[in-house]
């Protein structure tokens, strides 16, 4: 993992930098709520590429998904990514969605040629300075699953990401906030070291309850300070209707990924923030 994407910001940048290593709780998380999900490959007793995915009711999403720089090139990325697809309709989903880098070439080039089609941009919005978190820790309590897939099912039937909140509260590093009609899950540690949180996803019931996903948005941001971050991020589709009052709550952006999809995700409102993100 590492070794892949030191390389690619050495490309990119020019940077010669270590990139920062997942916490081993994340891959045992993986691995036991989804072990067919995890695929790897070994070449000589080495192991030389991973992916993962996870499935949420009918709808799979693969990420991250990574070749060591040494193999790239001879279709270790095609094997594997068949391999995960093949897993995720398994469970029966029925749209499998991934979200890569926009400005690489190379990358829209493989999942096109795999079929897949652009969604959406996904906007990275940062917000470098938390103020205003003198009220107290917010609560933050264990995911209602069944209602995380109420809340879920208002925007896609039978989308189900339950699993993703119990995952990473497993994990030690997510914290579900709750409302009336909403629910956001924040991951306080994302990037062992760095001080970011990281807002992952913002479900509600529709545009209605547009005030409550806002007030969780702010609860988290409390939430993060409270957990010893510096600032936090999110990743927003171009078309959520919770962008441009995350903007104006002084969020800027950062730059753009794409989201690209094999069958249709047909949401009924966009008063969310879901990310499918590695």
């Amino acid at each position: 993992m590492a070794d892949t994407w030191s390389n690619l910001l050495k490309r990119q940048t020019g940077l010669d930098l270590a990139y920062p290593v997942r916490n081993a709780s994340w891959y045992f998380t993986r691995m036991r709520h989804e072990p067919l999900g995890c695929i790897c490959m070994e070449e000589d007793g080495r192991m030389i590429a991973t992916g993962f995915a996870l499935s949420c009711g009918n709808v799979g999403w693969i990420g991250p998904m990574e070749v060591s720089p040494k193999h790239q090139g001879r279709g270790c990325g095609t094997k594997l990514l068949i391999s995960l697809e093949t897993y995720l309709a398994s469970r029966g989903c029925e749209a499998v969605g991934l979200e890569t880098m926009k400005d690489i070439v190379r990358n829209m080039d493989f999942y096109s040629h795999a079929g897949y089609q652009e969604e959406q941009d996904m906007l990275f919005l940062e917000k470098d300075w938390l103020e205003g978190h003198d009220a107290g820790r917010p609560e933050a309590r264990k995911a209602d699953l069944k209602e995380i897939r109420r809340l879920a099912s208002t925007i896609n039937p039978g989308y189900d990401p339950s699993s993703e909140f119990l995952m990473y509260e497993e994990m030690g590093t997510g914290r579900t906030l709750m409302g009336e009609g909403a629910a956001a899950l924040l991951i306080t540690d994302p990037i062992p070291g760095s001080g970011k949180a990281y807002i992952r996803t913002v479900l509600t019931e529709g545009y209605p309850r547009l005030n409550e996903a806002i007030s969780l948005v702010q609860r988290a941001e409390r939430e993060a300070l409270w957990s010893g971050a510096r600032s936090i991020f999110t990743i927003v589709p171009l078309q959520s209707d919770l962008l441009n009052h995350l903007i104006r709550g002084g969020y800027k952006p950062k730059g753009a990924d794409v989201r690209m999809m094999k069958g249709k995700f047909n949401r009924s409102h966009e008063c969310s923030v879901i990310s499918w993100s590695g």
